[in-house]
């Protein structure tokens, strides 16, 4: 059935028509609090060799488990290096994020949405990236994707929405290039407009889907702004030098693994805006609340 859609939507578009992708078959779940959604961890980008899945996500899985999470916890990989994920695609760092991307669409709908079930994903840095163009060109009806997806929640952590500054000193490999800001990468990601404040929108899946986004001001991977400036329903930035007390900053590689502790942060949701900056608990707990509810934090 899926090349019979590629089909039709090749020749529309040398015709000059629109296809209509049928509708799923089922109803789409429904959105709620539960702590029984499958979530899919993906990772960053790596600078050499891959990531072990389980032990980048070791310490949320944890936490997750011990605050009740019933679903299955599973890892995407997409480094030939990587080690340990539930799902793995043996790219490298010249595999295009879009291709990483429809390995990742193709997952999620193989796995859970063609079965009529509903998924979370979190995200590290680059990952958020891979999740991001998944649901895009899911929802533009990409010849060759998956007709539809499911997934009700996206957490990207120190995802560099806006571009990494510092990818040109590994712009020999293409995925650095892409994440260079205003790359043609990211031309593409932005192709459904701007929303609330003038920021980029954001795909959502055929259920709708909630973003939740991260940043750090003492990030040195991912610039503060560059990990929130989306129009998210959920934004939220750590910055350890505008609480009094001594809070530990959060840098890039304490999204997935900083679970105990205080950490200084301030909160924007669209109804709202932004609160001062207040003591509030980990990335990785906020991960987990912004998984669990269904449209707060």
């Amino acid at each position: 059935m899926r090349r019979v859609l590629t089909l039709l939507a090749s020749l529309a578009v040398i015709a000059g028509l629109t296809v209509v992708v049928p509708a799923p078959a089922q109803a789409a779940p429904g959105r709620g609090d539960t702590k029984d959604n499958p979530i899919i961890f993906v990772h960053g980008f790596a600078a050499s060799g891959g990531h072990d899945c389980s032990s980048t996500w070791l310490n949320a899985r944890t936490h997750l488990r011990n605050e009740g999470w019933t679903g299955p916890l599973s890892t995407f990989g997409y480094y030939g290096g990587s080690t340990n994920c539930t799902f793995q695609h043996d790219g490298n760092r010249d595999t295009s994020i879009h291709t990483v991307a429809h390995r990742l669409a193709d997952v999620i709908y193989n796995e859970y949405s063609s079965n009529g079930l509903k998924v979370d994903v979190v995200a590290h840095s680059m990952g958020g990236l891979v999740i991001r163009s998944a649901l895009l060109n899911v929802q533009r009806n990409t010849p060759g994707w998956p007709p539809y997806l499911y997934v009700e929640d996206v957490i990207t952590l120190a995802t560099p929405h806006e571009g990494a500054q510092d990818a040109n000193f590994c712009a020999f490999w293409l995925q650095c290039r892409q994440m260079i800001p205003g790359s043609v990468f990211f031309d593409e990601l932005e192709v459904l407009g701007t929303g609330t404040g003038g920021r980029p929108r954001l795909p959502v899946s055929a259920m709708g889907t909630d973003w939740t986004v991260m940043s750090s001001f003492e990030d040195d991977i991912t610039l503060e702004s560059s990990g929130v400036n989306v129009d998210a329903s959920h934004r939220l930035q750590y910055n350890a030098a505008q609480c009094t007390g001594d809070e530990p900053g959060v840098e890039h590689g304490d999204f997935p693994r900083r679970v105990a502790g205080s950490f200084c942060v301030r909160i924007y949701t669209r109804v709202e805006g932004w609160t001062g900056w207040i003591l509030q608990t980990s990335p990785v707990d906020r991960a987990y609340r912004g998984a669990y509810y269904n449209s707060s934090m």
